[in-house]
């Protein structure tokens, strides 16, 4: 089996535990391409079999989050699954938050929150956290394309709409729009819409999946949509055994199928191609 599959994860697990539930299912090799935090719902992709080896296509892929940003209290992980450590009594006005959430709006430097999933000296920043180590992470750089800030029914709550890349926490965008106003906020819901290409809309749920697997695993290209090629025998045999092989193309990567399975991603150079990522699982 090989494929993604588009998934909802549910508030209150880890995207570790549904990759061990779809592991189980599948029987075969299954990873995140980019995790939730246990708080937080929406797209999780699942690369499944030799489809893991596509990791780094997903690297620097945007996302979009709805998320809710309940102003006047802070929480030590900057989510309602922490303990409450200030409470402010100002109020804040939606056009102020429009004007702070501006601020943020295009590539900006951004400490990631304590309780996350940074590497700090072989270990996860919320273990240390947890433990009760201090935890001081260093800022990165990300790039925010958008906030779209509208009311709520609440005065102290407004929902966000985030267009961001990769590595960029939700939860530290509402601590700095909060700190931009002189107050603070915590993030009481975060939703993800949108994951590169894949979109919440055409998401399935766990139950779905241990219903038909099959129908839920998302052929390799119809997610990279590279050209495609299809090889012979001696083609697929000599690039199986590293080789290269000559062929009538421009420069560039293709997805070369043999036998109408996906047989490996293959560059092409000077009219030659050779495997870059092997994905065969046939003969």
């Amino acid at each position: 089996m090989i494929g993604f599959i588009n998934i909802i994860k549910p508030t209150g697990i880890s995207s570790g535990l549904i990759v061990n539930k779809v592991k189980r299912l599948a029987g075969a090799k299954v990873g995140h391409l980019g995790t939730l935090d246990p708080a937080a719902s929406g797209v999780l992709t699942l690369a499944i079999g030799k489809a893991t080896r596509f990791f780094d296509y997903f690297l620097n892929k945007d996302k979009e989050y709805v998320a809710l940003a309940k102003f006047g209290v802070l929480t030590d992980t900057l989510d309602s699954d922490g303990v409450v450590q200030k409470r402010e009594d100002k109020i804040v006005t939606f056009k102020q938050v429009c004007e702070a959430a501006k601020l943020l709006v295009g590539e900006i430097d951004q400490v990631p929150p304590v309780y996350s999933s940074k590497n700090i000296g072989g270990r996860r920043a919320y273990d240390l956290a947890r433990s009760g180590t201090e935890v001081e992470l260093k800022p990165k750089k990300v790039q925010i394309y958008d906030i779209k800030v509208e009311k709520t029914a609440q005065n102290d709550i407004f929902k966000l709409k985030i267009h961001c890349s990769s590595g960029t926490y939700v939860r530290s965008i509402v601590r700095d729009i909060a700190t931009q106003l002189g107050t603070v906020a915590t993030t009481v819901c975060i939703i993800r819409t949108r994951s590169g290409a894949f979109k919440i809309g055409q998401a399935c749920v766990l139950d779905d999946i241990e219903k038909d697997i099959n129908a839920a695993v998302i052929n390799v290209n119809a997610i990279l949509k590279m050209r495609e090629i299809l090889l012979n025998k001696n083609q697929m045999c000599d690039l199986g055994n590293g080789k290269t092989v000559e062929v009538d193309l421009a420069d560039g990567e293709y997805l070369a199928k043999y036998n109408g399975a996906e047989f490996a991603v293959v560059t092409c150079t000077g009219g030659n191609i050779k495997n870059k990522i092997y994905l065969y699982e046939g003969e």
